[in-house]
């Protein structure tokens, strides 16, 4: 989605079907149509959830029909280990 909206001007439709992804690449992929040139309309068609939700929070408007969901939360974490590293993640604390 980055580098095809490098190639487009104009107004814009973005479509959204998601139950979210990688913490990170939400922020990332939110800000590509917030530096578009032109007015975003995104349109959930069932789901927004997670990482997603930042995606469809991008838009200049957020069309939602009947029955669709944006779903925001907290991030969270998990670890694989000993004890001391999930204690280390346990304690992190919220900013």
């Amino acid at each position: 989605m980055i580098g095809a909206l490098t190639e487009l001007s104009g107004d814009i439709v973005v479509r959204l079907n998601s139950g979210g992804g990688v913490a990170m690449e939400g922020p990332a992929i939110h800000n590509a149509p917030k530096r578009h040139d032109g007015r975003v309309i995104v349109k959930v068609d069932a789901i927004a959830a997670s990482a997603a939700s930042l995606i469809a929070l991008a838009g200049d408007e957020i069309e939602m029909p009947l029955g669709s969901l944006l779903k925001i939360h907290e991030p969270c974490g998990m670890t694989l280990g000993p004890a001391d590293d999930h204690r280390r993640t346990a304690g992190v604390s919220k900013r």
